[in-house]
């Protein structure tokens, strides 16, 4: 198997397996072994749990977060959404 393939896979595996991250909203991209978390989560807490996941992938050597954290009203937005499809 290819070895960005590879680790791509390792990188979603840790961030799955972390309870503080939301992984669907977070892209992985790798190219020559240095890995690009992209997308955007809901808060510092979450961009800094990806990292820490993402971190623990073993053969990771560089790591790009690119995460971005909401703004406070889309933040809301999704919320209000997400309740309506629940009721």
């Amino acid at each position: 198997m290819n070895p960005d393939i590879q680790l791509r896979h390792d990188v979603f595996a840790q961030l799955n397996w972390d309870p503080a991250v939301n992984a669907c909203d977070i892209d992985v991209r790798v190219k020559d072994g240095v890995v690009t978390l992209l997308g955007k989560v809901a808060d510092e807490a979450q961009r800094a749990a990806a990292e820490c996941a993402a971190r623990r992938t073993e053969g990771l050597t560089t790591l790009l977060n690119g995460l971005t954290v909401r703004p406070p009203r889309e933040r809301a937005l999704d919320a209000a959404a997400s309740s309506a499809h629940s009721a």
